[in-house]
């Protein structure tokens, strides 16, 4: 379990601290090795608090002894499993190997072990990156020379080491050149502008580009790292990139030191805005090698103030470029894109981030050690944020009514949360951003009409179901996040939000001006608000949702949805009660939202509104159980931005899908869950673009899929769902093989 409160003020060593909460929290199936891996940690994490024990009390720690420990005990250690364990043996042999207690050896008995394994064996071992003298001199006590030709491969960035390695004068070292400068023009040029030369309409960049070239000395990571910077300006005149070049000082032109590197790399952080520089600091806060979301991302960004003033452009579609700014430049590596190219998820690709700010991060594993006390003991009346990540049912002993300065509070997971907290998180008059998500909460007390400056309310996956009148006094907030789901069982990526888990809103939401986006609300038990629902111009994204039968309730929401016309980005329409008709109002809208770029629709109609047809903004089109057939498909196939087509269950009921020459020309995700009359799927011409298929049948089609070799594009054929088809399956990875781009064809999971 970790618990990190943001500070300005302290620092410590957070790079192995990280690790064993990360690896504790995951749920205990303890595969092969992952046993091991733990308790490995937990000797880091006992080495290095002792190591900050000691720095606090002043005492040296210069024993080398210890210093070996952190790189080459536990390279020493891989080298013996490698060498030592045979890849082909069974579980009950593993179990019995040589190398069990491994963990617990000291470093005399590993040197010991692997000389007496390697002393009558010819070996021929590879050290990849050997930073320090130090290493190697702790290291080459364990390769014993036994006369047999053995040999020793050795990468290294510091000449000094390569030297040290060599034992006589028949040893090479080899120096790896530099890039041509043909070759190093060529990478720059494709990373800028995509193609292998400058471009005819920038020939006056070509000099400059020549200068910022020579000053990275033709290492790769240099050039692409600058490229990439450069690539991400709006304006790629002469002036810019001169200031460019002139920033990189004398870089590498002199030696290709690691100073030197950080000095070009440092430069893709120090040329960020200084919005866009915070909000990179702010990765920080989250332990290494995190998955960080870019929804809760970019709402904390905006509780801090570092994408404030920016009225005029959604929240979200700012973040969206700060991310795209982050991976361009290597800071940020994306784990999760959706098919749109909007990076869903990220982990920060190296610990820059920790190196250029300070932070307190506390830790603990809920045992009562004297370090958890010591940490219970610790004012944090001064925080301006509290984030508790991977939190366990394990109380905290937290006392909200100190923490009076908080502006973000984020307390996701902590299900020993009760009601009585949030009274007293209620009286935090400067909070900005409260996520309660997935916490044991029932019901927000009158309290929370204090928050003024509250920007975001998450109550997912909470039982709170009703807001309270005071909320509609909140008119600071921007974001406005309940329900609860479930995952779809077709498709575990697939959430479907429960109608009776929504929110009921109160009269008054016409107060709450501010407000970009809702979901999840629910429109029967909220008929008064959603008669205010047009009154919030700055509305982007709503999902609203019906728990009853009858097709009345949508009446006031699409009166409302007609003044939400220039406004709506993302609209999800829910009817639960799937039986029942009555959303032909939504057939007839006045003045539909003609700007949406997301459309999720959940409900029975005879057919389609015609004004989704006029649509030439929108993206992603979800349907499910709307029981269209071929005609709609050909319709929908005119829409000139469509990137994701989704037909979740029943939602195409025709017996042949054919994608005809010139529809669907920006496609690049399709979905086809459960047609049940499908018996043909063909691509004669459209979806040109189209890069990932995913299928799911309750029957193997008839007569098959046809065109795959029209795809050119196409990276990815999945096959999803309780039932697939091997015949069908294998048949794909048969076209595949045969096909010039050569898509990857796997099952789910």
């Amino acid at each position: 379990m970790e618990a990190a409160v943001v500070s300005s003020t302290e620092g410590v060593l957070q790079i192995l601290l990280g690790k064993l909460g990360a690896v504790l929290a995951e749920k205990y199936v303890l595969l092969s090795g992952v046993g091991r891996e733990i308790q490995e940690l937990k000797e880091d994490l006992e080495i290095m608090n002792a190591c900050l024990r000691d720095l606090a009390a002043g005492t040296e720690y210069h024993h080398s002894s210890e210093q070996i420990w952190f790189g080459s005990l536990n390279l020493l250690r891989q080298l013996i499993r490698i060498s030592l364990r045979d890849p082909s043996c069974s579980r009950e042999e593993t179990l019995k190997d040589p190398l069990r207690g491994i963990e617990t050896w000291n470093i005399s008995e590993i040197i010991g072990r692997c000389r007496a394994h390697l002393e009558d064996k010819r070996y021929f071992i590879v050290l990849d990156d050997l930073w320090s003298l130090e290493d190697w001199e702790n290291l080459k006590v364990a390769f014993p020379d036994n006369d047999k030709q053995s040999r020793i491969l050795i990468t290294t960035r510091n000449r000094n080491v390569a030297e040290s390695c060599c034992s006589d004068s028949h040893d090479l070292i080899y120096n790896m050149e530099p890039l041509p400068f043909e070759e190093s023009k060529k990478l720059f040029y494709k990373k800028v502008f995509k193609l292998d030369k400058c471009p005819p309409l920038c020939q006056d960049l070509e000099v400059i580009s020549d200068s910022i070239l020579k000053k990275c000395s033709g290492l790769p990571l240099a050039i692409v790292s600058i490229g990439g910077m450069l690539a991400r300006t709006k304006n790629k005149t002469r002036a810019e990139w001169e200031k460019v070049c002139d920033r990189l000082g004398s870089g590498l032109e002199a030696s290709a030191t690691i100073g030197g590197m950080r000095r070009i790399l440092s430069l893709g952080y120090h040329d960020l805005p200084y919005n866009v520089k915070a909000c990179f600091l702010y990765l920080s806060v989250f332990p290494e090698d995190y998955e960080i979301k870019r929804g809760p991302l970019v709402r904390r960004w905006a509780a801090e103030g570092f994408i404030s003033g920016m009225h005029e452009t959604n929240l979200e579609e700012v973040a969206a470029k700060y991310l795209d700014e982050f991976v361009s430049r290597s800071i940020v590596t994306p784990t999760r894109i959706a098919s749109t190219g909007l990076v869903r998820s990220c982990k920060e690709r190296n610990s820059t981030a920790h190196d250029k700010i300070q932070r307190l991060s506390i830790q603990t594993d809920g045992s009562g050690s004297d370090r958890e006390q010591e940490n219970n003991n610790t004012n944090f009346s001064h925080a301006r944020s509290l984030l508790i990540l991977r939190c366990s049912k394990k109380p905290l002993p937290i006392s909200f009514a100190h923490l009076k300065l908080l502006r973000v509070l984020d307390l996701e997971g902590c299900w020993w949360l009760s009601n009585e907290d949030l009274k007293e998180i209620c009286k935090m008059s400067l909070l900005r951003y409260l996520c309660l998500r997935r916490t044991n909460v029932s019901k927000l007390p009158k309290l929370v009409g204090r928050l003024k400056e509250l920007v975001t309310l998450d109550v997912r996956e909470t039982s709170i179901r009703e807001l309270p009148e005071t909320a509609t006094q909140l008119g600071s907030l921007k974001h406005l996040l309940g329900g609860r789901y479930r995952h779809y069982t077709r498709i575990g990526r697939v959430k479907l939000f429960e109608p009776h888990e929504a929110l009921m809103i109160p009269c008054g939401l016409k107060n709450m001006k501010s407000i970009q986006k809702i979901a999840h609300v629910d429109i029967a038990s909220s008929s008064h608000a959603m008669q205010e629902l047009g009154a919030l111009s700055q509305l982007t994204k709503l999902c609203a949702m019906n728990s009853e039968y009858g097709g009345e309730k949508w009446k006031p929401f699409a009166a409302s949805l007609n003044m939400l016309c220039k406004s709506l980005r993302h609209l999800s329409i829910i009817h639960w009660r799937n039986r029942d008709m009555g959303l032909e109002i939504f057939l007839e809208l006045k003045s539909p939202p003609i700007f949406l770029e997301q459309l999720y629709l959940w409900a029975r109609l005879s057919v389609l509104p015609p004004w989704i047809l006029s649509l030439s903004y929108l993206i992603e089109l979800s349907l499910r159980e709307n029981f269209f057939d071929g005609e709609l498909l050909r319709q929908l196939g005119k829409l000139p931005s469509l990137v994701s087509l989704k037909l979740y269950h029943e939602s195409f009921i025709g017996t042949k899908l054919c994608f005809e020459q010139g529809l669907f020309p920006r496609l690049k995700q399709l979905i086809v869950d459960n047609a049940p009359n499908l018996d043909e799927l063909r691509f004669d011409g459209g979806a040109p673009n189209l890069e990932r298929l995913t299928l799911a049948f309750e029957r193997e089609p008839a007569k098959g899929i046809f065109g795959i070799e029209n795809l050119s594009k196409l990276k990815e054929i999945e096959f999803f769902g309780e039932i697939i088809f091997e015949s069908l399956v294998e048949e794909m990875i048969a076209e595949a093989q045969m096909h010039p781009n050569r898509p990857r064809v796997y099952r789910e999971n």
